[in-house]
């Protein structure tokens, strides 16, 4: 069959179906505007890169329409590079898209004949979601009014699809009522296999990066960008406290200051130059890596004793359920996309997300109590093996209709 996928971004969610995809025999194009930076080459994949038009006006546009206008740019430069498809008569069966950025919108334009799937991942809401959750985030009737609206370039896209994935149950719920029905709840899963072998090369890796250290403690904190979503104010707290309390722990902060989601700090400030003047941070024992190749991430996730995860009522990071599929003993936020995937005492340690001294207890017990952190180490090990990408492939597989 031939499989036409457009996102922003090449990969994205879809670096480990793409490769299965092309393993079956599928013929298979990606429309993207860029590639990331971490992308690595799938062979047997056409890609093919678009541009936009022109930079939105934004000016003579309503503030809450500024996002309509750039999905309608986004959309319009795609279908255009489908277009050129179309001219040269590859028509495809399946047409997927990432929806939300606009890329999607007008694709059952040019394809009007192919299977429509959208893999949809945040409605917003005001209330009982990720807005009004940190307490310094009341919104105006202004913001809430521009957030509805924001939602415009999924529901114009919506309208256009036959089959809605999205990966967890939590972010199902955010979708109105009339879509849960339809929504399949399919993650895009992780690489289980070789993740859960990591811990067999702790030893060798744990000298490389931790040389000449005896009996080294390693707590780790992942996040693509350093902000409040990801718990980023409150787990820099809770990780300089148990420094001072630990002498023999060091800690990774694997990430970087940038802002993916929310607001960045009012003053401009970066986080992590907030943290290191407000906390101590003892240099021989703190080790803020930046963005690292995923070899690098894996070899720290190897070494890692115990996982501190932070996050509002949000999309669920890929590096947690990493975390989990490396047998890592996890501390993790009393919220709604984590506690779906774990549960108290069997699979992980939930903590509230603002709570500092329980955060620290909690981290302190996994490390002081080695019976606990076996037992929660192999209980991620099974969780994992639950969101593993090879178990996710047969979803997409029948989504597909393949």
């Amino acid at each position: 069959m031939k499989i036409l996928f457009s996102h922003v971004n090449f990969p994205s969610q879809f670096r480990r179906l793409l490769p299965y995809l092309v393993s079956l025999g599928h013929d298979i194009v990606f429309l993207c505007r860029q590639y990331e930076w971490h992308a690595n080459q799938i062979k047997g994949i056409r890609i093919i890169t678009y541009e936009i038009s022109r930079p939105s006006n934004l000016l003579y546009c309503h503030p809450y329409l500024n996002r309509i206008e750039n999905a309608t740019l986004e959309g319009q430069a795609v279908y255009r590079a489908a277009c050129s498809l179309r001219h040269e008569s590859w028509i495809p069966d399946v047409v997927v898209s990432h929806v939300g950025f606009g890329n999607g919108i007008y694709l059952r334009d040019c394809f009007p004949s192919a299977l429509r799937v959208g893999l949809i991942e945040w409605f917003y809401n005001s209330s009982n979601s990720d807005v009004d959750f940190l307490p310094n985030h009341s919104l105006t009737d202004d913001q809430t009014l521009r957030l509805r609206t924001w939602n415009a370039e999924t529901l114009l896209e919506i309208a256009s699809l036959d089959k809605l994935v999205t990966p967890t149950e939590w972010q199902k719920s955010q979708f109105p009522l009339l879509f849960r029905d339809s929504i399949h709840v399919l993650h895009e899963g992780v690489d289980f296999p070789y993740l859960s072998t990591l811990k067999n090369h702790s030893l060798s890796v744990k000298s490389k990066l931790l040389p000449n250290i005896q009996n080294p403690e390693v707590l780790t904190y992942v996040s693509r960008c350093f902000e409040e979503y990801r718990g980023f104010p409150q787990a820099v707290q809770s990780i300089s406290r148990l420094l001072q309390q630990r002498p023999n722990l060091h800690v990774f902060f694997v990430g970087q200051d940038c802002t993916a989601y929310g607001n960045p700090r009012s003053d401009n400030v970066p986080w992590s130059e907030w943290a290191r003047e407000n906390f101590p941070f003892p240099s021989n024992r703190t080790h803020w890596t930046g963005a690292i190749s995923e070899s690098h991430y894996h070899q720290i996730l190897s070494i890692s004793n115990v996982h501190l995860y932070l996050t509002v009522p949000f999309i669920l990071s890929w590096s947690f359920l990493e975390a989990l599929s490396a047998g890592i003993p996890m501390v993790c936020s009393n919220t709604p996309p984590v506690t779906e995937v774990i549960h108290h005492m069997q699979s992980g340690l939930i903590v509230d997300f603002f709570d500092i001294d329980e955060q620290v207890n909690a981290v302190n017990s996994v490390l002081d109590d080695p019976t606990l952190s076996n037992s929660l180490s192999q209980e991620a090990l099974e969780i994992g093996r639950r969101y593993s990408c090879q178990a996710s492939m047969a979803g997409w597989v029948t989504v597909l209709g393949l």
